[in-house]
Protein backbone atom coordinates (compact mmCIF):
# COMPACT_ATOMS: atom_id res chain seq x y z
CA UNK A 1 0.00 0.00 0.00
CA UNK A 2 1.40 3.38 -1.09
CA UNK A 3 2.09 6.36 0.95
CA UNK A 4 -1.31 7.87 -0.54
CA UNK A 5 -3.11 5.09 -0.39
CA UNK A 6 -2.58 4.57 3.48
CA UNK A 7 -3.10 8.19 3.79
CA UNK A 8 -6.71 7.98 2.50
CA UNK A 9 -6.87 4.86 4.40
CA UNK A 10 -6.32 6.55 7.33
CA UNK A 11 -8.30 9.61 6.87
CA UNK A 12 -11.40 7.01 6.27
CA UNK A 13 -10.86 4.88 9.09
CA UNK A 14 -10.81 8.90 11.46
CA UNK A 15 -13.90 10.00 9.76
CA UNK A 16 -15.67 6.87 10.18
CA UNK A 17 -14.72 7.02 14.14
CA UNK A 18 -16.05 9.91 14.46
CA UNK A 19 -19.55 8.41 13.71
CA UNK A 20 -19.73 6.64 16.91
CA UNK A 21 -18.12 9.03 19.54
CA UNK A 22 -20.70 9.35 22.17
CA UNK A 23 -20.45 13.45 21.80
CA UNK A 24 -22.19 15.78 18.76
CA UNK A 25 -19.49 17.00 16.33
CA UNK A 26 -20.33 19.74 13.90
CA UNK A 27 -17.45 21.10 11.12
CA UNK A 28 -18.55 24.28 9.37
CA UNK A 29 -16.58 26.02 6.64
CA UNK A 30 -15.93 30.26 7.15
CA UNK A 31 -19.68 30.52 5.28
CA UNK A 32 -20.70 28.41 8.09
CA UNK A 33 -22.08 25.40 5.54
CA UNK A 34 -21.97 21.97 7.64
CA UNK A 35 -18.81 19.95 6.45
CA UNK A 36 -19.27 16.92 9.25
CA UNK A 37 -22.51 15.83 11.07
CA UNK A 38 -21.59 12.78 12.84
CA UNK A 39 -24.11 9.93 14.24
CA UNK A 40 -24.74 11.66 17.51
CA UNK A 41 -26.25 14.38 15.36
CA UNK A 42 -28.24 12.46 12.99
CA UNK A 43 -29.22 10.42 16.12
CA UNK A 44 -30.51 13.26 18.40
CA UNK A 45 -31.89 15.86 16.22
CA UNK A 46 -33.29 13.19 13.29
CA UNK A 47 -31.64 15.11 10.49
CA UNK A 48 -29.47 12.57 8.75
CA UNK A 49 -26.35 13.50 6.73
CA UNK A 50 -27.39 14.63 3.12
CA UNK A 51 -29.86 17.16 4.88
CA UNK A 52 -27.23 18.62 6.60
CA UNK A 53 -24.34 18.57 5.16
CA UNK A 54 -23.36 21.51 2.79
CA UNK A 55 -26.37 23.31 4.43
CA UNK A 56 -25.91 26.64 6.58
CA UNK A 57 -26.00 25.57 10.00
CA UNK A 58 -28.90 27.72 10.78
CA UNK A 59 -30.92 26.60 8.78
CA UNK A 60 -30.48 22.94 9.70
CA UNK A 61 -30.65 23.94 13.26
CA UNK A 62 -33.65 26.70 13.11
CA UNK A 63 -33.82 26.81 16.86
CA UNK A 64 -30.12 27.56 17.87
CA UNK A 65 -29.62 31.12 18.91
CA UNK A 66 -27.77 32.56 15.99
CA UNK A 67 -26.43 36.24 17.27
CA UNK A 68 -25.19 34.67 19.92
CA UNK A 69 -23.17 31.73 18.35
CA UNK A 70 -21.66 34.25 15.15
CA UNK A 71 -20.04 36.12 18.44
CA UNK A 72 -18.67 33.34 19.66
CA UNK A 73 -17.22 32.09 15.96
CA UNK A 74 -16.33 35.38 15.47
CA UNK A 75 -14.18 35.39 18.78
CA UNK A 76 -12.68 32.07 17.98
CA UNK A 77 -11.57 33.05 14.66
CA UNK A 78 -9.96 36.59 15.78
CA UNK A 79 -8.49 35.22 19.07
CA UNK A 80 -7.19 31.70 17.18
CA UNK A 81 -8.51 30.34 20.51
CA UNK A 82 -10.93 27.41 21.81
CA UNK A 83 -13.74 28.34 24.14
CA UNK A 84 -16.46 26.55 25.88
CA UNK A 85 -19.97 27.45 26.86
CA UNK A 86 -21.05 25.33 29.65
CA UNK A 87 -24.65 24.85 30.56
CA UNK A 88 -24.48 27.36 33.60
CA UNK A 89 -24.20 29.60 31.08
CA UNK A 90 -26.78 28.35 28.78
CA UNK A 91 -28.73 24.84 29.28
CA UNK A 92 -28.39 24.35 25.74
CA UNK A 93 -27.70 26.01 22.12
CA UNK A 94 -28.97 22.86 20.17
CA UNK A 95 -32.35 21.86 21.06
CA UNK A 96 -32.19 18.05 21.65
CA UNK A 97 -34.97 16.06 23.85
CA UNK A 98 -33.15 14.42 26.47
CA UNK A 99 -33.30 11.08 26.05
CA UNK A 100 -32.41 9.65 29.76
CA UNK A 101 -36.30 9.59 30.86
CA UNK A 102 -35.13 7.56 33.90
CA UNK A 103 -32.28 9.26 35.36
CA UNK A 104 -33.03 12.30 34.57
CA UNK A 105 -36.93 14.59 34.86
CA UNK A 106 -35.14 17.03 32.13
CA UNK A 107 -37.41 17.90 28.80
CA UNK A 108 -34.40 18.94 26.19
CA UNK A 109 -30.31 17.83 27.06
CA UNK A 110 -28.20 20.09 28.81
CA UNK A 111 -24.80 20.69 26.81
CA UNK A 112 -21.67 21.69 27.48
CA UNK A 113 -20.22 23.03 24.21
CA UNK A 114 -16.91 23.41 22.78
CA UNK A 115 -15.81 25.73 19.45
CA UNK A 116 -12.26 25.44 17.95
CA UNK A 117 -10.85 26.77 15.52
CA UNK A 118 -9.44 24.21 12.52
CA UNK A 119 -6.14 25.84 10.51
CA UNK A 120 -5.18 24.61 6.99
CA UNK A 121 -1.59 23.96 5.61
CA UNK A 122 -1.29 27.62 5.28
CA UNK A 123 -2.16 28.25 9.16
CA UNK A 124 -5.36 29.90 8.22
CA UNK A 125 -8.76 29.55 10.10
CA UNK A 126 -10.96 27.79 7.52
CA UNK A 127 -12.96 25.60 9.65
CA UNK A 128 -14.50 25.77 13.19
CA UNK A 129 -15.62 22.75 15.16
CA UNK A 130 -18.65 22.07 17.48
CA UNK A 131 -18.50 19.63 19.88
CA UNK A 132 -21.08 18.68 22.04
CA UNK A 133 -21.34 17.04 25.29
CA UNK A 134 -24.44 15.55 26.82
CA UNK A 135 -24.17 16.62 30.31
CA UNK A 136 -27.74 16.13 31.10
CA UNK A 137 -27.38 13.65 34.36
CA UNK A 138 -24.75 15.90 35.76
CA UNK A 139 -26.67 18.75 35.01
CA UNK A 140 -29.89 17.72 37.03
CA UNK A 141 -27.94 16.16 39.70
CA UNK A 142 -26.44 19.46 40.33
CA UNK A 143 -29.79 21.38 40.12
CA UNK A 144 -31.53 19.13 41.86
CA UNK A 145 -28.87 19.34 44.71
CA UNK A 146 -28.93 23.07 44.69
CA UNK A 147 -32.97 22.77 45.02
CA UNK A 148 -32.87 20.48 47.78
CA UNK A 149 -30.40 23.33 49.62
CA UNK A 150 -32.64 25.88 48.95
CA UNK A 151 -35.30 24.19 50.56
CA UNK A 152 -33.89 23.10 53.75
CA UNK A 153 -32.54 26.83 53.83
CA UNK A 154 -35.85 28.60 53.14
CA UNK A 155 -37.58 25.80 55.59
CA UNK A 156 -35.14 26.67 58.51
CA UNK A 157 -36.04 30.35 57.92
CA UNK A 158 -40.22 29.61 57.59
CA UNK A 159 -42.58 29.68 60.81
CA UNK A 160 -44.26 26.10 60.01
CA UNK A 161 -47.65 26.97 61.24
CA UNK A 162 -47.56 31.14 60.36
CA UNK A 163 -45.62 30.89 56.69
CA UNK A 164 -43.92 33.75 57.51
CA UNK A 165 -40.17 34.12 58.72
CA UNK A 166 -39.38 32.68 62.10
CA UNK A 167 -38.02 34.68 64.76
CA UNK A 168 -34.26 34.12 64.09
CA UNK A 169 -34.12 34.98 60.59
CA UNK A 170 -36.40 37.77 60.75
CA UNK A 171 -33.97 39.12 63.41
CA UNK A 172 -31.01 38.97 61.56
CA UNK A 173 -32.89 40.57 58.50
CA UNK A 174 -33.67 43.60 61.39
CA UNK A 175 -29.70 43.59 62.28
CA UNK A 176 -28.62 43.62 58.07
CA UNK A 177 -31.22 46.36 57.66
CA UNK A 178 -29.82 47.97 60.73
CA UNK A 179 -26.34 48.05 59.74
CA UNK A 180 -27.75 49.37 55.59
CA UNK A 181 -29.23 52.39 57.68
CA UNK A 182 -25.88 53.20 59.23
CA UNK A 183 -24.54 53.45 55.54
CA UNK A 184 -26.85 55.36 53.61
CA UNK A 185 -29.62 56.61 56.36
CA UNK A 186 -32.73 55.43 54.67
CA UNK A 187 -35.86 55.70 56.68
CA UNK A 188 -37.35 52.40 57.43
CA UNK A 189 -40.27 51.64 60.31
CA UNK A 190 -40.64 48.39 62.65
CA UNK A 191 -43.91 47.45 63.83
CA UNK A 192 -44.34 45.27 67.21
CA UNK A 193 -47.90 44.08 66.86
CA UNK A 194 -49.63 41.42 69.24
CA UNK A 195 -53.33 39.57 69.11
CA UNK A 196 -55.39 40.99 72.19
CA UNK A 197 -56.48 38.61 74.81
CA UNK A 198 -54.78 35.68 73.01
CA UNK A 199 -54.90 33.54 75.87
CA UNK A 200 -58.35 34.07 76.09
CA UNK A 201 -58.75 32.82 72.82
CA UNK A 202 -57.36 29.63 73.34
CA UNK A 203 -59.14 28.88 76.66
CA UNK A 204 -62.18 29.36 74.85
CA UNK A 205 -61.48 27.51 71.27
CA UNK A 206 -58.50 25.61 72.50
CA UNK A 207 -55.16 25.85 71.39
CA UNK A 208 -56.39 24.40 67.70
CA UNK A 209 -58.46 27.50 67.43
CA UNK A 210 -55.28 29.53 68.59
CA UNK A 211 -53.75 28.04 65.60
CA UNK A 212 -56.39 28.97 63.44
CA UNK A 213 -55.58 32.25 64.29
CA UNK A 214 -52.19 32.40 63.94
CA UNK A 215 -52.14 30.76 60.45
CA UNK A 216 -55.09 33.57 59.69
CA UNK A 217 -52.50 36.36 60.99
CA UNK A 218 -50.13 34.90 58.60
CA UNK A 219 -51.83 34.97 55.47
CA UNK A 220 -53.29 37.93 56.00
CA UNK A 221 -49.48 39.88 56.35
CA UNK A 222 -48.38 37.90 53.13
CA UNK A 223 -51.17 39.09 51.09
CA UNK A 224 -51.43 42.90 52.88
CA UNK A 225 -47.32 43.67 53.33
CA UNK A 226 -44.64 44.08 49.94
CA UNK A 227 -42.58 41.86 48.95
CA UNK A 228 -39.53 43.94 50.02
CA UNK A 229 -41.51 44.48 53.81
CA UNK A 230 -39.68 41.61 56.16
CA UNK A 231 -42.62 39.80 58.45
CA UNK A 232 -41.20 37.43 61.10
CA UNK A 233 -43.64 36.16 64.31
CA UNK A 234 -41.51 37.16 67.08
CA UNK A 235 -43.01 34.63 69.47
CA UNK A 236 -46.22 33.34 70.36
CA UNK A 237 -48.69 35.24 69.77
CA UNK A 238 -46.52 38.52 68.44
CA UNK A 239 -45.39 39.48 65.14
CA UNK A 240 -42.38 42.28 63.77
CA UNK A 241 -43.26 43.77 60.43
CA UNK A 242 -39.85 45.68 59.39
CA UNK A 243 -41.42 48.32 56.77
CA UNK A 244 -38.41 49.28 54.34
CA UNK A 245 -38.02 52.48 53.22
CA UNK A 246 -41.23 53.90 54.77
CA UNK A 247 -42.41 56.51 57.22
CA UNK A 248 -43.99 56.40 59.90
CA UNK A 249 -47.13 58.51 58.45
CA UNK A 250 -47.19 55.92 55.95
CA UNK A 251 -47.12 53.01 58.09
CA UNK A 252 -49.96 54.35 60.68
CA UNK A 253 -51.57 53.88 57.20
CA UNK A 254 -50.97 50.30 56.74
CA UNK A 255 -51.68 49.33 60.25
CA UNK A 256 -54.69 51.33 60.04
CA UNK A 257 -55.83 48.95 56.65
CA UNK A 258 -54.57 45.61 58.76
CA UNK A 259 -56.89 45.74 61.64
CA UNK A 260 -59.74 47.02 58.99
CA UNK A 261 -59.24 44.18 56.54
CA UNK A 262 -58.90 41.74 59.83
CA UNK A 263 -62.02 42.52 60.78
CA UNK A 264 -64.03 41.89 57.44
CA UNK A 265 -62.25 38.67 57.66
CA UNK A 266 -63.76 36.00 58.99
CA UNK A 267 -62.51 33.19 61.37
CA UNK A 268 -63.56 30.30 62.00
CA UNK A 269 -62.78 26.82 63.98
CA UNK A 270 -65.00 24.09 64.63
CA UNK A 271 -68.12 25.86 63.38
CA UNK A 272 -67.45 29.19 65.81
CA UNK A 273 -66.24 32.37 64.55
CA UNK A 274 -63.77 33.71 66.66
CA UNK A 275 -63.08 37.40 66.86
CA UNK A 276 -59.59 39.38 67.56
CA UNK A 277 -58.46 42.79 67.65
CA UNK A 278 -54.55 43.79 67.36
CA UNK A 279 -52.41 46.05 69.41
CA UNK A 280 -49.08 47.96 67.53
CA UNK A 281 -46.36 49.45 68.51
CA UNK A 282 -44.22 51.40 66.00
CA UNK A 283 -40.77 53.11 65.76
CA UNK A 284 -38.91 54.47 63.51
CA UNK A 285 -35.29 54.03 63.02
CA UNK A 286 -33.06 56.72 64.33
CA UNK A 287 -29.12 56.86 64.11
CA UNK A 288 -29.57 57.34 68.25
CA UNK A 289 -29.76 53.43 68.39
CA UNK A 290 -27.15 51.36 68.54
CA UNK A 291 -27.99 48.11 68.09
CA UNK A 292 -31.07 46.60 66.58
CA UNK A 293 -32.06 45.66 69.80
CA UNK A 294 -32.38 48.61 70.71
CA UNK A 295 -35.10 49.25 67.94
CA UNK A 296 -37.10 46.25 68.64
CA UNK A 297 -37.05 47.67 72.51
CA UNK A 298 -38.59 50.52 72.20
CA UNK A 299 -41.13 49.32 69.16
CA UNK A 300 -41.81 46.91 72.03
CA UNK A 301 -42.16 49.49 74.28
CA UNK A 302 -44.55 51.73 72.06
CA UNK A 303 -46.71 47.93 72.35
CA UNK A 304 -46.90 47.84 75.37
CA UNK A 305 -47.92 51.20 75.89
CA UNK A 306 -50.95 50.74 73.52
CA UNK A 307 -52.16 47.43 75.31
CA UNK A 308 -51.88 49.67 79.23
CA UNK A 309 -53.88 52.36 77.40
CA UNK A 310 -57.07 49.67 76.37
CA UNK A 311 -55.48 47.45 73.38
CA UNK A 312 -57.22 47.47 69.77
CA UNK A 313 -54.64 50.52 68.72
CA UNK A 314 -51.26 51.49 68.08
CA UNK A 315 -48.45 53.60 69.67
CA UNK A 316 -45.73 55.37 68.27
CA UNK A 317 -42.90 55.65 70.08
CA UNK A 318 -39.49 57.50 68.27
CA UNK A 319 -36.40 59.17 69.43
CA UNK A 320 -36.63 62.50 69.98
Amino acid sequence: MDTLTQSNFASTQQLELLQFLDIGLIVIDTHLNIKLWNGFMINHTAVESQDALNHNLFSVCPDTPEDYLRSKFRSVTTLQSSLTITWQQRPYLFKMDSYRPITSSAEFMYQNIRIMPLMNANAEIDHIAIVIYDVTDAARAQISFKENNDKLKQASRIDQLTKIYNRGYWEKSLEAEFKRFSRNRSVSVLIMLDIDHFKKVNDTYGHQGGDAVLRTMGKLLLSLYRDTDIIGRYGGEEFGILLLDTSTTQALALVENLSKVLKESEITHDGKKIEITLSYGLTEISDKFKSHDQWIDMADKALYQSKQNGRNRATVLNCD
